[in-house]
């Protein structure tokens, strides 16, 4: 096992992400940090992102991006040997903070050692404990000495057990203009202004391409056959994930469809877009941010969606349903997710021109209430565990 820190003598700050959206927020709180401790080192689990603004990574940020019980268990003793030996050289090298970047079924066991064995522990993002396994926050509230909270409506369920808990903002909502220019970030992606745009988002990991390549390909060919002259823009976060969407284009005979993939770019796909296809998760808080119209979906393997499902403390997942407190855009999960449906509901988006602008509306008001320059909030949260090194 290589060193986390190589014998750094200044703040040393253990940190790991387990995706891509936990790498986006790793990297805005490591340059906050900085800003206040020039010198503080980061290691553990990083992707492009955290590694651009100077984290170390040990292991490779995929390894960690899988989801749901069948898929886990699949990987699970690689994904136990990988804590194991970042338990093993935190407590060798005694870092003075560590930082759990969401992954938290990675992350939670993890903290729970080293906060026992004295190094304090900061959970960045509260699990969705208001949505499905309430019962989680007294196992949190025993790994950490403090949960950053996105949303408003999270640190009162902690407050109520006696939890250390933050309330942040969130930093997308920061880092992204309540106002765009779409006309501007069309041109820049090379889209006509008056094209029928649809972004398709697949997901980060590559269980959610395995899940919902094939199903996001046959929608996009229902929806041509409806609007031939529609442009499908399909943003894939790594290599890895392209190659396996690039081969359900081949099983599914589409390379005739106008599918574009992108390296990245989802938030400007999104703003680009008439309307979003968007698998459930921090994508669809991006696609509320970019004020357009969206059609969440989500699938899994029978077995977990039936354990997650019994679990389940709302009747939503997605996070503009949630942060509304109603249905404000159309989940269809599951059994319900089939391309017919999926076409239908974006169709639907597609011709009410009313219903788009009341969305529009709804979500700036939702944008907000999110900034609280997050990032900034967080580190002032986390710095104080440095102590005199800060």
């Amino acid at each position: 096992m290589q060193s986390l820190f190589d014998g750094h003598t200044g703040p040393r700050i253990a940190i790991v992400a387990g995706e891509a959206s936990g790498d986006l927020l790793g990297a805005s709180l490591i340059e906050a940090i900085q800003r206040r401790v020039p010198n503080a080192r980061f290691s553990g689990i990083a992707g492009p992102k955290m590694q651009s603004a100077g984290a170390k990574t040990l292991f490779p940020i995929e390894k960690l991006a899988v989801r749901g019980y069948l898929e886990v268990i699949k990987h699970l003793r690689e994904l136990l040997g990988i804590r194991a030996s970042l338990r093993k050289a935190c407590l060798a090298e005694r870092p003075d903070l560590f930082i759990g970047i969401d992954a938290p079924d990675f992350n939670l066991g993890l903290e729970a050692k080293l906060k026992r064995a004295g190094i304090p522990t900061v959970h960045y993002v509260s699990p969705s404990i208001w949505a499905w396994r309430g019962e989680r926050i007294h196992k949190i509230k025993a790994a950490t000495n403090n949960v950053l909270c996105l949303f408003p409506f999270e640190k009162p369920l902690y407050d109520a057990v006696g939890a250390q808990a933050t309330y942040i903002g969130h930093p997308l909502a920061d880092d992204m203009p309540v106002m765009l220019d779409r006309a501007a970030i069309r041109e820049t992606l090379g889209l006509p202004d008056a094209a029928l745009v649809i972004a398709m988002l697949p997901g980060s990991r590559v269980s959610e391409i395995e899940f919902h390549a094939d199903l996001f390909i046959e929608t996009a060919r229902l929806l041509h056959q409806r609007y031939p002259h529609a442009q499908f823009l399909i943003p894939l976060v790594t290599r890895e994930t392209r190659d396996l969407f690039d081969a359900a284009r081949y099983r599914c005979k589409a390379l005739d469809l106008p599918l574009r993939l992108m390296f990245g770019h989802a938030q400007e796909a999104m703003q680009a877009a008439d309307v979003n296809l968007v698998a459930s998760g921090t994508a669809t808080l991006e696609a509320m941010l970019a004020k357009r119209p969206m059609v969440i979906t989500y699938r899994l393997s029978n077995t977990t969606y039936k354990l997650v499902r019994k679990k389940m403390r709302l009747p939503y997942v997605g996070l503009p349903n949630v942060l509304a407190g109603r249905f404000v855009v159309p989940e269809l999960l599951q059994d319900e997710a089939t391309p017919e449906n999926l076409a239908q509901a974006l169709a639907n988006l597609i011709e009410d021109r009313v219903l788009a602008k009341d969305l529009e509306q709804l979500f700036t008001e939702q944008h907000e209430a999110l900034r609280h320059d997050a990032a900034e909030r967080a580190a002032d949260a986390v710095v104080r565990y440095l102590g005199a090194k800060s």
